[in-house]
């Protein structure tokens, strides 16, 4: 019987880290999570997590706890029974959609009001030991308020709810404010703040080449060294329209409201030279003009010549700080990165990717819990592939709590959602190289562009540039000028 038992422990354990090392995971599961199960992806508990101090009941933690943990009640599946689940936790993605009725209710905002309250009074920053002495937690721990910031003042500056509605969000957004400003770093020690990258490469934890194999851990090596492999690219036109630059920016990036600046770099098998050609040739001869001057933005004509097979296409997503004068100031600190291979070109069903149409994706985000402990692995971990997720970005401006679709998506699915919905295959499913500008920007003048090898982006100084026009960051501002 003795035997029996641990035969069936050794199976179950073996089941745990297949499943782990699929997710990408490599036996560094949270334990802080379950991993198998409807629970998957669930915290085992809602209190505060040992990130930026050892005692869980640290205020640092315990306000962070009350911004990334709550609870949810939903079937994981189209009608299965709900059930109960702790979500967030260490992730970056804040769970609050615009028609959100969590985050106004005077319980939640009393909650937060006072830790914050206790925030502003305590010496925690001053302590030889605070986590506020360690530039990564102060600069992360920033982002979470200015994120958490933005969220309400979005909804003031929209008149959402009644007055004393309004008033609450008004007197937490300037207890935010303070606090934001209280972690601040000076300009010259967030210059310096670690190549998370650099780091994660160098760790040997990812995989530097794919075999379009989904299952590994690929990671593009050189993707931010290299501008002859993996060229950076550029869609806006100085010489035709330099009076709008600032509306040329990523979608991704006013999702989040200009808190991130964000870099889409391509590989062709051939490198930099084929990739040129196959622009230009697209720019000259395949642009559906009249779908562009009547909708305001590209599309190129259904018999457009593909990208060739092996084509690779990343989404890099880096942190934007404020200094102690609250001025922007865009970091060298990767926060998402979006990997999409492309096997083949035609969308023709194929079940050896991940996502079934010859495409496979990834992502890796930035984990508090990798971050604060030496920056293992850069901090970044790949999210599970199949791992059930709530779509919070693109969502409509009346999304309620968790979604219109719940929890019934999987990573690869929901990117294929926006990059291969209504049949679009290949060069049709990169929006980054169809419509890079935002909604109102108008028709571009063309394809995008690489920027030339040793050229700086300019996307960091744009992203700033279109955040201190942001109704939102003036109201910040404008805390500190009464």
């Amino acid at each position: 019987m003795n035997g029996r038992w641990i035969l069936v422990a050794v199976a179950v354990l073996l089941s745990s880290l297949a499943h782990s090392l699929q997710a990408g995971e490599s036996g560094d599961a949270d334990p802080a999570y379950y991993h198998d199960g409807e629970l998957a992806g669930s915290l085992r508990s809602a209190d505060p997590l040992p990130w930026y101090d050892a005692d869980p009941q640290h205020l640092w933690n315990r306000l962070s706890a009350a911004i990334w943990i709550r609870e949810s009640f939903l079937p994981s599946k189209r009608g299965g029974e709900p059930i109960k689940r702790i979500e967030g936790g260490d992730r970056i993605e804040f769970l609050g959609w615009p028609g959100s009725t969590y985050w106004d209710e005077p319980e939640t905002v009393t909650r937060i009001s006072g830790l914050l309250d206790e925030f502003l009074d305590s010496p925690a920053l001053a302590e030889p030991t605070a986590p506020g002495n360690d530039p990564l937690k102060r600069v992360i721990l920033q982002r979470d308020l200015w994120t958490v910031f933005d969220y309400y003042m979005v909804r003031n500056i929209e008149r959402r709810g009644d007055a004393e509605a309004r008033q609450r969000r008004t007197k937490l957004c300037h207890k935010l404010a303070q606090a934001i400003r209280a972690v601040a770093l000076p300009s010259e020690t967030l210059a310096k703040l670690p190549d998370n990258y650099a780091i994660a490469v160098d760790s040997g934890h990812f995989d530097a080449t794919h075999e379009f194999d989904p299952s590994r851990n690929y990671l593009p090596p050189h993707l931010l060294t290299d501008r002859q492999e993996w060229p950076e690219l550029e869609f806006h036109r100085p010489e035709r329209h330099e009076d709008i630059e600032r509306r040329f920016v990523f979608l991704h990036m006013l999702a989040f409201r200009g808190r991130s600046y964000f870099r889409v770099f391509y590989r062709f098998p051939e490198g930099r030279q084929q990739l040129e050609a196959y622009l230009k040739d697209l720019d000259e001869n395949w642009v559906d003009w009249k779908f562009a001057s009547l909708n305001g933005f590209i599309r190129l004509k259904p018999e457009t010549p593909q990208i060739p097979a092996g084509t690779e296409v990343s989404l890099v997503q880096f942190l934007i700080a404020l200094d102690p004068d609250l001025k922007p100031v865009p970091t060298n600190l990767v926060e998402t990165v979006r990997v999409a291979v492309y096997k083949s070109t035609g969308g023709e069903n194929d079940p050896t990717t991940n996502t079934n149409y010859g495409v496979n994706v990834s992502k890796y985000m930035l984990k508090r819990r990798l971050a604060f402990d030496g920056l293992k692995y850069g901090g970044l971990e790949r999210e599970p592939d199949d791992l059930p997720v709530y779509r919070i970005l693109f969502e409509s401006e009346n999304a309620v709590d968790w979604g219109p679709r719940g929890r019934y998506f999987e990573l690869a699915n929901d990117c294929r959602l926006c990059h291969a919905g209504s049949g679009l295959t290949g060069v049709h499913t990169i929006p980054s190289l169809v419509n890079s500008g935002s909604s109102d920007s108008t028709a571009q003048p063309g394809i995008v562009h690489t920027l030339p090898a040793d050229a700086p982006s300019p996307h960091p100084a744009r992203t700033v540039k279109w955040k201190t026009a942001d109704e939102t960051y003036r109201r910040l501002v404008e805390f500190f000028e009464e």
